[in-house]
């Protein structure tokens, strides 16, 4: 069976409204999910004394999330290389979960449920400590000094390193 071409109609009209509707519906579906977003990320921010409108705003909310966990802005661009990016998400949830008191298990919801685990970190009862980055890299409690090796010259006393003993050929240390 052969239609004719000008059958068809060629204003392209219903073609048009049609595009129209599935746009209209994707604004629509865009915007929930981006207020579904920012009520699950507001009791972060409250928590952390951020503005709550921020979690509604969607690049801006992902940049005050990485200063709460304590990383820098530019670790937003870090998370956008292919493979590597997935390193500096999982490190940036991370931090995010010790700033909330939480540990690598609570890192591990937060990566494969985070449907579950943002709102718990949100509004349940854990307090926000601080940014997680900037507390974890200490190299030596205060007070304890780095170990003294055999055949090294000694570094100069510094005020709260205790002085190590020294070893008499006798046996008897002395400080």
């Amino acid at each position: 069976m052969n239609i004719p071409l000008s059958s068809y109609s060629s204003n392209g009209s219903e073609s048009a409204a049609a595009a129209g509707l599935v746009m209209l519906l994707m604004v629509i579906y865009f915007a929930v999910v981006f207020a579904i977003i920012g009520v699950l990320y507001m009791g972060m921010f409250t928590k952390a004394g951020r503005p709550a409108w921020a979690a509604f705003v969607p690049i801006y909310n992902s940049i005050k999330l990485m200063e709460i966990a304590g990383r820098p802005w530019y670790w937003l661009l870090l998370t956008l290389i292919p493979f590597a990016g997935i390193y500096f998400s999982i490190v940036a949830l991370h931090d995010l979960s010790k700033s909330f008191g939480k540990d690598a298990g609570y890192t591990v919801g937060l990566v494969l449920l985070p449907v579950v685990f943002v709102p718990m970190l949100s509004y349940g009862s854990a307090p926000y400590l601080g940014p997680a980055a900037g507390r974890q890299f200490v190299a030596y409690p205060q007070g304890y000094a780095p170990p003294f090796q055999q055949g090294y010259p000694q570094p100069p006393v510094q005020q709260g390193y205790p002085q190590p003993p020294v070893q008499q050929p006798n046996g008897q240390q002395y400080r």
